[in-house]
């Protein structure tokens, strides 16, 4: 899978890289069966996706389950 590997976060469009940074350098991990994990402030967690085709274009989106603060949080994203 062509999106495997360890990915730096270096832009978040609600945080600044003060926060995104806070604990470890944010980063997202994808293994090669979509299933990986990431950090980024005090948010943790794993996430499992896959490869999606828009057009001439493909993205890798996923859901993610994980912690804030010790809390429970969940939700969606992409990358491209």
């Amino acid at each position: 899978m062509k999106f495997a590997g360890t990915w730096i976060i270096t832009q978040m469009e609600m945080r600044d890289p003060d926060y995104f940074n806070l604990e470890v350098q944010a980063y997202l991990r994808i293994g090669a069966e979509g299933v990986g994990d990431f950090q980024f402030g005090l948010v943790a967690g794993g996430l499992n996706g896959e490869v999606v085709r828009l057009g001439n274009t493909e993205r890798f989106e996923s859901t993610w389950e994980g912690t804030d603060e010790l809390g429970p949080v969940s939700g969606g994203g992409w990358l491209s």
